[in-house]
């Protein structure tokens, strides 16, 4: 039950990451459809709120994923049964990629 449960959040984060990018390419084409005002030398372009809005979205779903992932990947050491004392090389990984992580965000 456990790996199912598993795999359905790693098809969850993927659909995540999925869903902001397209609304992200979406936000791109809005943002390209915006009317251009040009005067003289100065060429200015009006904003999109749609393209805002898309964007705002993608950032959403990117952070969600992004949370999920961190906070799940922290807990395999929480979730692992035998001796506590020993930890096997991949939960190693799992922390330390779960450091480095946030060490870039």
């Amino acid at each position: 039950m456990a790996r199912n449960a598993c795999i359905l959040i790693c098809l969850l984060i993927i659909a995540l990451d999925i869903t902001a990018g397209i609304l992200g390419i979406e936000a791109e084409k809005a943002e390209n459809k915006a009317m251009h005002l040009g005067a003289g030398l100065v060429e200015c372009r009006n904003t999109s709120s749609q393209a805002y809005k898309l964007g705002f979205a993608a950032l959403v779903l990117l952070s969600l994923a992004h949370v999920i992932g961190t906070l799940l990947g922290g807990f395999v050491c929480l979730w692992r049964k035998g001796n506590p004392n020993k930890a096997s090389v991949i939960k190693y990984l799992a922390v330390a990629f779960l450091i480095i992580s946030w060490y870039v965000f």
